[in-house]
């Protein structure tokens, strides 16, 4: 872009500016364009989009920092970036964020007390009934394997939505235009929600939005737990639909602990790397690996520019890299030693029995789901690998799932 009116105005879109020690993080909210630029930096660009020229501005800096500024480079950065206005008449005003009002209610005091005589409730519960603790015992709630695969995987669905709900509402209450999509982590398709508004929200504002899925697995379970205990028989024992909540909350205990494995990014990760002021810990963190990696073969053309590492990540990652690497060689033995002769054993007598002409009816319906439910992940991980390598590195993007 070349400027050639100096003396004229020039229109931004709505931009919001967060300091952070001696860096400033600037962006658009609307469509999650983020920069971290040098205290004199954000300066100059506060001065553009108050009002001054290009060249008012350029001088005002001179003055200011004692140095000289190319302000058509620097313009030209921030157009690269979005944050200017290139259309005719003014910049149109950005809509407001849609449920927002319903995030605010879901925080809100009322809630909050709701919420915790709900754990109230489920903690006096299993004070009442120790069997309801959830243990892997409840999982088969029948002895129709068929129904223990169908309703776990499609009764977790609802659950998995309202942990990411939880998510994107924590952040339509702050005004960010949060979305959920379908990711993966390593082997295993996830939902996600984006929320890359947070990095221009003040610090103590970003840890509910991150721990609010958290939140909705706790009062999940809570509530599995309460209708367990309200449906009980005369005896005391949990009937069908008690025994089907006890399933589904230990399924969902299971995926709470899922946050702590921190290497695949889950919230707990995001909460750590926001607690450490990190900007990309995640991905510094593998090139720092591989950068090792190569260096050890003797390939520095493979090296990755460290240089464009933000320093706060660099520092950290000296202590994180050792435990993502720890992670994820974890996760792959796991894959390698448990998962595939577990899932080969499943599937290989699924296709045995659906290539047998005596199995029963039931078998055949068994397998024939058992197969769909395994498979149809796979090649949902594959499809999900493939568009994420077609779309090219993240860019600072802030996905938790």
């Amino acid at each position: 872009m070349t400027i050639r009116h100096d003396h004229a105005r020039l229109d931004f879109h709505r931009l919001r500016f967060l300091a952070e020690g001696d860096e400033v993080v600037v962006g658009r909210v609307d469509t999650g364009s983020y920069a971290i630029l040098p205290a004199d930096g954000a300066a100059l660009l506060r001065e553009l989009v108050a009002g001054r020229s290009p060249a008012a501005a350029a001088r005002w800096y001179a003055r200011t920092f004692g140095e000289p500024v190319d302000i058509d480079e620097f313009l030209d950065t921030v157009s690269e970036l979005g944050f200017l206005y290139e259309g005719s008449g003014p910049a149109p005003e950005q809509r407001p964020v849609r449920w927002q009002r319903a995030g605010r209610a879901l925080f809100s005091a009322p809630a909050w007390i709701c919420y915790a005589a709900l754990f109230a409730a489920a903690i006096g519960a299993l004070c009442a009934d120790p069997r309801l603790l959830p243990t892997r015992h409840h999982v088969i709630f029948t002895h129709y394997l068929l129904v223990v695969e169908v309703v776990l995987f499609f009764g977790q669905l609802p659950l998995t939505l309202l942990h990411e709900a939880f998510h994107v509402l924590a952040g339509r209450r702050l005004g960010l235009p949060t979305r959920l999509t379908i990711g993966r982590r390593f082997y295993m398709v996830v939902f996600e929600t984006a929320i890359d508004g947070l990095v221009v929200v003040p610090k103590r504002q970003r840890y509910l939005p991150m721990l609010a899925g958290m939140l909705a697995d706790l009062l999940g379970i809570a509530v599995l737990t309460v209708v367990a205990y309200a449906t009980r028989s005369p005896g005391g024992e949990p009937i069908l639909i008690g025994r089907v909540c006890l399933a589904l909350a230990f399924t969902s205990v299971a995926r709470f602990a899922w946050q702590f494995y921190f290497f695949l990014r889950t919230d707990i990760y995001h909460l750590v790397a926001n607690l450490l002021g990190c900007v990309d810990l995640h991905t510094v963190s593998g090139q720092l690996l591989r950068n090792r990696f190569h260096r050890l073969l003797g390939r520095p053309d493979r090296l990755v520019d460290e240089s464009r590492w933000h320093p706060r990540d660099r520092r950290v990652a000296r202590f994180y890299a050792p435990l993502h690497a720890l992670g994820y060689t974890f996760a792959t033995v796991m894959f390698v030693v448990v998962m595939i002769p577990l899932s080969w054993r499943f599937i290989s007598g699924a296709v045995h029995t659906l290539c047998s002409p005596t199995a029963p009816l039931a078998s055949v319906a068994d397998a024939a789901v058992l197969l769909t439910l395994n498979l149809g992940q796979v090649a949902a991980a594959l499809v999900i690998a493939i568009r994420d390598r077609r779309r090219g590195p993240a860019a600072d993007r802030k996905e938790i799932s």
